[in-house]
C-alpha cells in the first residue's frame, strides 16, 4: 500500500508539483493515509492556505471517498509513534510532526510512504521503510541520506 502523508495530499489540493504525481499513484495503487494526516490536511489548509471549510470539506471529503482510505488509530500505533517522535524529533534537523510519527508506524514491511517531506522521508529510509519522494513546492525532492 502506499501511505500518503500530508503534504502529499495538500500538493493534491492546492494542484502543485507533486500533486500530479500523488494523483497518479491514486489512479494506479492502492493509497491510504492515517487520520492524523487528514486533521494535518485540514488545519493547514484552513490556516495556512485560508481555505474555507465546505470548500475543503467538498474537495477532500471527495478525494477521502473516491480514492484515499483513512486508517484509524487505535493505542498501540499511538504508543509507537509517540516513541518514533521521542527517537527521532529534532526541532532543527528532523521537524517530525506528531501526525508524520502516525504515518510512520502506519507503516508496514510491505508499504511506502508518498512524501515530498524531507524529514518524514530521510526517518522512513533509516526506518527501512520504502519511499516514493515526490516534488514539493519548489520543484525538489527530498534527500533521503
Amino acid at each position: 500500500m502506499t501511505l500518503l502523508d500530508a503534504n502529499a495530499l495538500i500538493s493534491v489540493l492546492r494542484r502543485e508539483a507533486g500533486g500530479f504525481e500523488v494523483a497518479e499513484l491514486l489512479r494506479t495503487g492502492k493509497c491510504a493515509t492515517p487520520a492524523a494526516c487528514v486533521a494535518e490536511v485540514v488545519d493547514l489548509m484552513s490556516r495556512r492556505y485560508r481555505v474555507d471549510s465546505a470548500r475543503l470539506s467538498e474537495r477532500l471529503g471527495g478525494l477521502l471517498d473516491e480514492a484515499v482510505g483513512v486508517l484509524q488509530l487505535d493505542s498501540g500505533l499511538a504508543w509507537r509513534a509517540g516513541m518514533l517522535r521521542a527517537q527521532h524529533y529534532n526541532r532543527k534537523t528532523m521537524d517530525l510532526s506528531l501526525a508524520d510519527c502516525v504515518l510512520l508506524a502506519t507503516a508496514g514491511p510491505e508499504d511506502e510512504i508518498a512524501t515530498s517531506d524531507g524529514a518524514v522521508a530521510k526517518t522512513a529510509h533509516r526506518l527501512e521503510i520504502g519511499v516514493i519522494p515526490l516534488l514539493d513546492s519548489s520543484g525538489r525532492r527530498p534527500d533521503l541520506d
